[in-house]
């Protein structure tokens, strides 16, 4: 991106969140996103494939468009196009992609696909042994949120997504991002299905009914918090469907 376009298009930003003009935000998130959506699968094209993205038009939200997290949001991915800083690392390129993906989330977008080379995608027995972890615990790990990819018989994990794990603040954000997906692709009735079977094996193994109950103490004290965590996201987001379906029938 030459240094006119990246001005040109800094300006038409301000000027468009100034005038609160819907039309000329979208117009500009939509060569922005196009841009990166390119560039992601241009410069990494060692690592992806490609890119599918869901074929209906993201209908952006509203309250997100004319938000300031947007605007930044777009400041910051223009000034990568500029700069055309898209580091090759696996960690790097990881933390690109979660960034990207959540944005597209938070735009309105519903469905997006990372296709990996194969050459790019460990098998569970060398992810574990990245990890410094049981197969038992990575299990776990792709439960909460670990990037994998079932191709029917074996799950395969991008070499970026054992990277995001030793990170504290992006494998959050990897984890959330699956959450969305999950949310995005299942009914209600289907999620609370699922954390009523997850929660039912948690009570099994540890033999009480909450998460309270079977960690009594603190959270830097245990051997292998990821149940703790999972369960207390389990339950937290169980009373949520809840609440949400209790008003819906209007209770």
């Amino acid at each position: 991106m030459s240094k006119a376009i990246y001005d040109y298009s800094h300006q038409q930003i301000e000027l468009a969140f100034e005038q609160k003009n819907g039309l000329y935000i979208e117009k500009e998130t939509d060569y922005i996103f196009t841009k990166v959506l390119a560039l992601l699968s241009t410069l990494h094209s060692d690592k992806l494939i490609g890119i599918k993205i869901s074929h209906d038009e993201v209908a952006y939200k509203p309250e997100y468009l004319f938000s300031p997290k947007h605007k930044s949001n777009l400041f910051k991915w223009l000034k990568r196009l500029y700069a055309t800083r898209f580091p090759a690392s696996d960690l790097d390129f990881g933390k690109l992609k979660v960034d990207f993906e959540t944005w597209y989330y938070d735009l309105g977008g519903t469905s997006i696909e990372f296709v990996y080379h194969d050459s790019y995608l460990l098998k569970p027995m060398d992810a574990a042994a990245a990890l410094g972890i049981s197969k038992v615990t990575l299990n776990k790990y792709i439960k909460l949120g670990l990037e994998c990819l079932d191709n029917g018989s074996q799950h395969k994990i991008p070499k970026h997504a054992v990277e995001l794990m030793k990170d504290p603040v992006y494998s959050i954000r990897m984890q959330m991002n699956y959450q969305k997906k999950k949310m995005l692709e299942q009914t209600p009735e289907e999620r609370l299905l699922e954390i009523t079977r997850e929660i039912a094996e948690l009570q099994l193994k540890y033999g009480k009914k909450t998460y309270q109950e079977a960690f009594r103490v603190h959270e830097s004290q245990l051997d292998d918090p990821v149940d703790f965590y999972r369960w207390k996201d389990l339950a937290e987001e169980l009373d949520e469907i809840l609440k949400v379906a209790g008003g819906a029938s209007g209770n």
